[in-house]
């Protein structure tokens, strides 16, 4: 793991999304630790990794048409939602989770540019 690496993608995506990014962290999926991050939050990491399990359990119980392997969870939350969670798999092993204010980080910009540019990094620097 090059964690230099992993650290300088979460600086080039802060700086992509012009100041609407309120935390981001890289996460063990087995430990819901942080390995990196900015702003970094324990606590969420360990919960959202847990709540992202539960949404894949839940899509595959529900019968829905989804596939298998989610790759991607979007959470939109408050009456205008204006808060984002975003959490990626990354590897078998780590995740990548953050917190957006969406007034501030364009939706457009995050998933079209900044998530497409990052990731195959991120996976890079993860091994």
């Amino acid at each position: 793991m090059n964690l230099n690496e992993v650290q300088a993608t979460l600086t080039d995506m802060e700086d992509a999304m012009l100041g609407g990014l309120a935390a981001i962290d890289v996460f063990s999926k087995t430990s819901g630790m942080s390995v990196a991050g900015l702003r970094s939050s324990p606590r969420a990491c360990a919960l959202f990794n847990i709540l992202v399990d539960r949404i894949g359990e839940t899509i595959k119980k529900s019968g829905l048409p989804v596939p298998d392997s989610i790759h991607q969870t979007l959470l939109r939350l408050g009456d205008d939602g204006q808060v984002m969670i975003v959490v990626v798999d990354l590897t078998d092993k780590y995740r990548m989770g953050m917190a957006l204010d969406c007034s501030r980080a364009q939706l457009g910009i995050v998933v079209s540019v900044v998530l497409p540019d990052a990731i195959p990094r991120m996976r890079a620097a993860l091994g």
